[in-house]
């Protein structure tokens, strides 16, 4: 599924809103031999962005490997199938499986048919060879679905892992987290996969990102979800007189710790514009 790298490290990138192909895919470049693979948005925030499957292609071009984020939020069955089969002819066979930000009342209408748990179940199916009423595929091949987690989740209600669970057992192959910032809640987490016996072949991914100042860290935990950052870091990129370069430390530092716990396979790096920065964090490694 993954090349066989010790520890992984994926990085995330959001196509603009622009038909300049070359452009959005060229964000990436400095990534190309250091990242184990990309993950392309889905018109995050119910903001509109050229294709990801597009990107996906191009990067690809470039070498690297792709993991496709695909939302419920904006496709039936029949558009999502469509998705899954144009990403497989590419030889993109990874795809995070995401129920999708929902638009405000008076945004766009999402479709909804399919949350994030329904797609990884969709994708299990079509991985077998078959569309979901039963027609065959021509030239079928695997896919692997991943599913997201929110580590503070855990924190707060026994009854997550069961969530998580089930999605594995509908198929999920990698779990990509929401951020998290705070060694001790990773090491529960890497503690409660274990007792649960997470499987061998199932790779877990910690969401990480290079913060470039205070007042962005801020904004992230009070308006993403998911996303809960200390008072401790955001006061520490305060008082920093080069915050983006702090902000990079502080991804480092966590990466020495993370990488000896069992049960975490590696740290996905996401945030706006974060590729050069994702780069920089990932070459301390390699």
């Amino acid at each position: 599924m993954f090349t066989e790298s010790e520890f992984l490290f994926t990085a995330e990138t959001t196509p603009n809103l622009s038909t300049d192909l070359a452009r959005s895919a060229g964000k990436i470049d400095p990534l190309v031999g250091l990242a184990d693979a990309i993950n392309i948005t889905d018109s995050p925030n119910c903001q509109t962005k050229l294709s990801s499957l597009l990107v996906a292609a191009e990067v690809k071009r470039k070498g690297l490997d792709v993991i496709l984020q695909l939302t419920g939020r904006d496709r039936n069955r029949i558009a999502i199938e469509s998705e899954l089969l144009g990403a497989l002819s590419i030889d993109v066979n990874k795809v995070l499986c995401l129920t999708g930000d929902q638009p405000a009342p008076d945004g766009p209408k999402a479709v909804n048919e399919y949350n994030g748990t329904g797609l990884i179940q969709l994708a299990t199916h079509l991985s077998q060879g078959t569309i979901s009423d039963g027609s065959a595929i021509d030239t079928p091949r695997p896919l692997y679905p991943g599913a997201a987690d929110d580590l503070y989740q855990h924190q707060k209600n026994p009854e997550a892992i069961t969530a998580l669970m089930a999605k594995i057992a509908l198929g999920a192959r990698f779990v990509q987290t929401q951020y998290c910032f705070d060694i001790d809640v990773i090491r529960d987490y890497s503690d409660l996969l274990l007792r649960h016996q997470k499987p061998d072949d199932l790779k877990v991914l910690i969401g990480l990102g290079p913060l470039k100042s205070a007042k962005q860290a801020d904004w992230m935990r009070k308006n993403l979800w998911g996303v809960n950052i200390s008072d401790a870091i955001v006061e520490r990129l305060e008082n920093s007189a080069k915050p983006a370069q702090t902000g990079i430390e502080i991804c480092q530092e966590l990466i020495t710790q993370i990488m000896t716990l069992p049960g975490i396979d590696g740290v996905h790096l996401m945030g706006p514009e974060c590729e050069r920065a994702a780069a920089k964090i990932i070459s301390a490694f390699r």
